[in-house]
């Protein structure tokens, strides 16, 4: 799998900003479109007019909380040549794909704090898992600031928003997929994702993460450059706060705290990797505390214990044919600190890690 294009956006007018995305990944976007369209009909035997009715209510929950990102959709979509409906789906298909009944063990990811680490920064990973078919339509989104915003820089699908990523005020954020047995129509994850990373302070970002009312329950771990880190679990009615035992912090995809009012499904799914791979993460960066660098988290995300449900996860279609093909696309490592990155698309085990370096555009001094 080759390098995911970047895409730069400094136009301070959201539709223009939209419009610019859409051009650019135009062919992309196309892309991604089809790859949803024929999942969301084969999941569901619904005709892709009847699936577009689903986002109605998503659309309206959308527009009250950030009515600006929906204004950047619409350019996307302008830019695309496409509807608005079909590109807000594409932001939607988390919830789109919830409703009709499709879940998913998706996503790997850990928090270190300084204490724990070589060289005193923060780090922030994960190795996102998903449908083998999106892992080609990914881009990174490189976005100026402006008098209200920071800069920030997200790895997501093309035509999404936002989803991985890190700002220009320190702030980091990786997603986990949750699995209650309860949802509601709600704001997309990916919008609140995006709302996370243009927050300007710490408190600021959970804030987003807890009050924003989101449809799709996800886990947001978000991660500061001063050394903090938080994870926050989500669900309609319920959320829950969750700090670094001792200086790292790692997510799969289930609950960590007691469900109080819902019942947690990935403990009813006989196919659940979330609780092994959880085990996994912590063993090993509790067998590291004090000596964690950028490399030794590569190699935990590398980690094939049970492949492949494994952390670095592989197509198990000829393990469970009945389930979606999915891997790892994206392996992630974010030191806040020095505004670095080094991300590989597709699975760590078979591709050579990238750099991104960010002190110049996030204004910080160069480690």
């Amino acid at each position: 799998m080759g390098s995911i294009p970047v895409i730069e956006l400094d136009a301070a007018n959201p539709a223009e900003r939209g419009r610019i995305y859409g051009e650019t990944a135009r062919a992309i976007i196309h892309q991604i479109l089809g790859v949803y369209k024929a999942l969301f009909g084969e999941t569901s035997g619904c005709t892709w007019k009847k699936i577009l009715l689903f986002l109605e209510p998503y659309a309206q929950k959308a527009t009250a909380f950030a009515p600006d990102l929906v204004e950047e959709i619409e350019g996307i979509a302008q830019g695309a040549g496409l509807s608005f409906e079909e590109v807000f789906a594409i932001n939607a298909r988390s919830e789109i794909l919830l409703d009709l009944g499709v879940r998913s063990n998706e996503c790997s990811a850990l928090a270190v704090l300084p204490e724990a680490t070589c060289n005193q920064t923060t780090l922030l990973a994960q190795n996102w898992d998903w449908h083998d078919d999106i892992l080609p339509c990914q881009v990174i989104l490189k976005i100026g600031g402006n008098d209200v915003y920071p800069p920030m820089v997200t790895f997501t699908e093309a035509g999404q928003l936002a989803k991985i990523g890190m700002n220009g005020s320190g702030i980091g954020l990786t997603v986990n997929n949750l699995s209650p047995d309860r949802i509601r129509p709600g704001v997309p994850w990916i919008l609140v994702s995006r709302r996370i990373l243009t927050s300007t302070h710490f408190s600021q970002a959970m804030g987003y993460a807890l009050s924003a009312p989101a449809a799709h329950p996800m886990n947001f771990l978000i991660a500061h450059r001063d050394g903090e880190a938080v994870d926050i679990e989500t669900a309609p009615g319920e959320n829950h706060i969750i700090f670094p035992d001792g200086n790292i912090l790692s997510h799969t995809n289930h609950y960590l705290r007691p469900c109080l009012q819902f019942v947690d499904q990935a403990s009813q799914d006989a196919n659940s990797s979330t609780y092994i791979r959880q085990h996994r993460l912590q063993k090993r960066l509790k067998s590291m505390d004090g000596r964690i660098d950028v490399a030794g988290i590569r190699e935990i995300l590398k980690d094939h214990f049970d492949y492949p449900f494994s952390i670095c996860a592989h197509n198990c279609l000829r393990i469970l044919p009945d389930q979606l093909p999915a891997s790892t696309g994206l392996s992630i490592v974010m030191d806040l600190a020095a505004g670095r990155i080094f991300y590989n698309p597709g699975n760590p085990c078979q591709n050579p890690v990238e750099q991104i370096d960010l002190a110049g555009f996030f204004d910080i001094p160069i480690r």
